[in-house]
């Protein structure tokens, strides 16, 4: 007869549990696992910051082409007629609201379309130490904002005398609301 004995002692040690070189095989693949996973996700952090930047850089460039819509544009010193006009180029203006950007605009003339501007508009801002700038192209009419327009036709105009309510035909007459 074979002697079992021998055969069950060596079924025994192999399920007895891993080996010293099983188990730091497991730990070194797991290791890599996660060193891969973190530096993922400082990636995909240092992206989501620069999307996030690049985003409010955007929505600051909105903001800029309003300002210089309504700020910026004046009648030259030598204005003959409301089109002669000049955009003021405004150089590393902070930016209310977007802290660390500041920003630049300039005005591009171009003589086959000189009823508009082309603005160039750069934004800059820091980060992870470095510049970052990028720059937007935007059109902008070349025209007076509408209250500087009107307002001096408000100014020839001589002040209309008020008629008393009671003397203003019926469909000027102001209406109100039934109270619910």
């Amino acid at each position: 007869m074979a002697d079992f004995g021998t055969f069950g002692a060596c079924q025994r040690r192999s399920e007895a549990g891993f080996t010293l070189a099983e188990m730091l095989a497991a730990l070194g693949i797991l290791l890599f696992g996660i060193t891969a996973l973190l530096g993922a996700l400082s990636a995909t952090a240092a992206q989501r910051r620069t999307a996030d930047a690049q985003q409010e850089a955007a929505t600051l460039c909105e903001q800029v082409v309003h300002r210089l819509r309504h700020e910026a544009i004046r009648r030259r010193a030598d204005a003959e007629s409301d089109f002669d006009l000049e955009l003021v180029p405004l150089a590393d203006q902070t930016a209310p609201g977007f802290p660390g950007m500041t920003w630049s605009a300039t005005p591009v003339l171009d003589d086959e379309h000189p009823e508009v501007w082309l603005l160039r508009i750069q934004v800059r801002w820091l980060e992870l130490g470095d510049t970052v700038e990028q720059e937007f192209l935007r059109i902008l009419p070349r025209e007076l904002p509408l209250g500087r327009r009107v307002q001096p036709a408000e100014d020839e105009a001589q002040p209309a005398e008020r008629l008393p309510a009671e003397r203003l035909p019926a469909a000027s007459q102001p209406t109100e609301k039934p109270a619910k």
